[in-house]
């Protein structure tokens, strides 16, 4: 235990103490990052037409049953 907090406290001090990172962002990032977000809004709206009929039928069940509450409570 005693190791860990030496290695932590380590890497905390050489991360507080250097000035510059030296680093850049490579043009290729952007066009990397635009197909992350566009694969994953396709995959989402794939999924959302998969399950679609699933959703459908469980909102229409929820509303048809304040539906049915409302009409016995009356």
């Amino acid at each position: 235990m005693k190791q860990l907090q030496i290695i932590i406290f380590a890497l905390l001090l050489v991360l507080v103490t250097y000035d510059y990172a030296y680093a850049y962002i490579d043009p290729a990032s952007g066009s990397y990052i635009l197909q992350l977000l566009l694969a994953s809004l396709l995959g989402a709206l794939f999924t959302l037409k998969i399950f679609w009929k699933k959703i459908k039928l469980t909102i229409v069940q929820l509303f048809s049953r304040n539906n049915r509450a409302e009409s016995h409570d009356r």
